[in-house]
């Protein structure tokens, strides 16, 4: 899987799968993300988003967790965001 971090403050280009990673103000890290789904040998795609998890004590264990969701997701390239939205709307 390529993994591309971003730039702090900057979203995800278009329809992409990626996850954030926004700091609390307690210091620990919310983790949600939105993906693709790709895998098997048929053409069908679906949607799916990774929400409703409880925080992280660090920035590596939610970026961690996110990576291994995504590639869960089949994801061939995801995007890493600091943002609360890891996609432009």
């Amino acid at each position: 899987m390529e993994i591309i971090r971003l730039p702090s403050g900057e979203v995800a280009p278009g329809d992409v799968d990626c996850i954030s990673i926004v700091a609390l103000s307690d210091g620990r890290y919310d983790l949600s993300g939105a993906a693709l789904v790709a895998c098997g040998d048929g053409d069908e795609v679906q949607s799916v988003a990774l929400i409703g998890l409880p925080p992280f004590e660090t920035r590596e264990a939610a970026e961690d967790a996110g990576l291994a969701w995504a590639a869960e997701q089949c994801v061939e390239r995801i995007y890493v965001t600091d943002v609360e939205f890891c996609v432009q709307p």
